[in-house]
């Protein structure tokens, strides 16, 4: 598989046009997602964020897109019970990784409710970090066969999503900063 280089400048200028006012959001969404897909060829990207209370957090897909197919905004949730483990693993490393996505016991929870009417085979993710903070993922799928992930594909998508996370924040996207959030890690009290 040839691979290409990570296209960071890409989204920087994608993120420069959107807060210029020149690519309206679902614009801009798709760009990222078509750059994303064709560099990393997998079957479909989605763009996912907490929605809800803390303590009632739910994950919300709120943009996907399948290779030949159209941006999909239709609003997909998932609730704590079916993500929670998965989510702590992926706040933990940054990336989840896992090459048989229907077996992998992470994963079991949200088998039912997502992995299987979404035939998602294989998956790579990598989460939306700021200030020690989760906001969400991009989630990556293989849909047609399982796929072994390379240690080159993890790392360079764990570059692009904090190269994203940056310009959104630098941005001063109010996406990013009005929505709900998951700290990385617990901090001591103080005595």
């Amino acid at each position: 598989m040839k691979r290409v280089a990570i296209p960071l400048a890409r989204l920087q200028s994608l993120s420069a046009d959107f807060y210029a006012g020149k690519l309206n959001r679902d614009a801009a969404r798709t760009a990222v997602i078509a750059a994303i897909t064709s560099w990393l060829e997998c079957s479909r990207v989605s763009l996912w964020r907490f929605d809800g209370e803390p303590g009632r957090l739910s994950l919300l897909c709120f943009a996907s897109k399948a290779v030949g197919s159209a941006l999909d905004t239709a609003p997909m949730r998932m609730e704590e019970r079916e993500y929670l483990g998965y989510f702590e693993s992926l706040a933990q490393r940054g990336v989840f990784v896992s090459d048989d996505a229907m077996n992998d016991p992470a994963l079991q929870p949200m088998r039912a409710a997502y992995l299987l009417p979404n035939n998602v085979l294989s998956m790579l993710d990598a989460a939306f970090m700021v200030n020690g903070r989760a906001y969400g993922m991009i989630c990556c799928e293989q849909t047609d066969t399982q796929r072994r992930w390379l240690p080159a594909e993890v790392a360079g998508l764990r570059t692009i999503v904090s190269k994203l996370a940056l310009l959104m924040a630098v941005g001063g996207d109010p996406k990013l900063w009005g929505a709900p959030s998951l700290p990385l890690t617990q901090l001591p009290l103080s005595a």
